[in-house]
């Protein structure tokens, strides 16, 4: 296999969804026998928020609404990059797995651009919806592996061998998946069981859409 295909990277912007991609991203990375690159993005969106005067937040409940600083935001960041980088070690350890971290600063819906080049395998993973159970909470099943089929790309049969290995590696069950041109009308047009990670090709829709979809999605190319 090509050296730069056996890096699995996973880009993600919150510590709850850590969990989940990681287990996802670690056991395709053991099944290539390759690296497991980790990149914490932290959002400047909230760097953002915290500047404005009216930015306020809630420590917890009970509690009176209290001015968003941007050194809270910082101190978030860092508690985020913590949690994030003691599941990955603990991961790559299990796996016996090379593995990295490191951190940049931007969006998750850039991330696709500002990674490009360094690896044909990018899981990337969006923070679960307010509510939603833990991963460690969910009552496990046989793991759902979508794949979006992207007709006539060039990466459309390696996206088709991606998937197939990692069903495998998970023990999981692969499905095919609605057109690309389904899934650019909007997150969650799906029928059936909610896939736990979705494979696609790198051009199969906008980045901006991609963060916005509720699961983990590996794309390749």
């Amino acid at each position: 296999m090509n050296p730069q295909a056996a890096k699995v990277q996973v880009a993600l912007d919150d510590a709850a969804a850590g969990e989940a991609v990681l287990t996802l991203s670690s056991a395709l990375a053991r099944e290539l026998g390759g690296e497991l690159a980790v990149v914490y993005v932290e959002s400047e969106a909230s760097v953002s928020a915290a500047a404005l005067s009216v930015t306020q937040v809630l420590p917890y409940a009970g509690a009176p609404w209290l001015p968003l600083r941007p050194d809270d935001v910082e101190q978030g960041f860092r508690a985020h990059a913590a949690r994030l980088r003691e599941l990955t070690e603990r991961l790559a350890s299990r796996h016996a797995l090379r593995w990295s971290m490191r951190v940049m600063r931007g969006s998750l819906a850039q991330a696709p651009a500002l990674l490009s080049g360094e690896s044909t395998l990018l899981f990337l993973a969006p923070a679960p919806p307010p509510g939603a159970p833990a991963a460690s909470q969910v009552v496990r099943r046989q793991t759902l592996v979508a794949l979006a089929r992207d007709d006539g790309a060039p990466t459309e049969a390696e996206a088709v061998a991606m998937a197939t290995r990692l069903a495998r590696a998970l023990g999981g069950v692969l499905q095919p998946w609605p057109p690309t041109s389904v899934l650019g009308e909007g997150p969650g047009v799906f029928v059936g069981a909610r896939p736990d990670v979705l494979v696609m090709t790198r051009r199969a829709i906008a980045p901006a859409l991609l963060a916005r979809l509720p699961y983990p999605v590996l794309l390749v190319g």
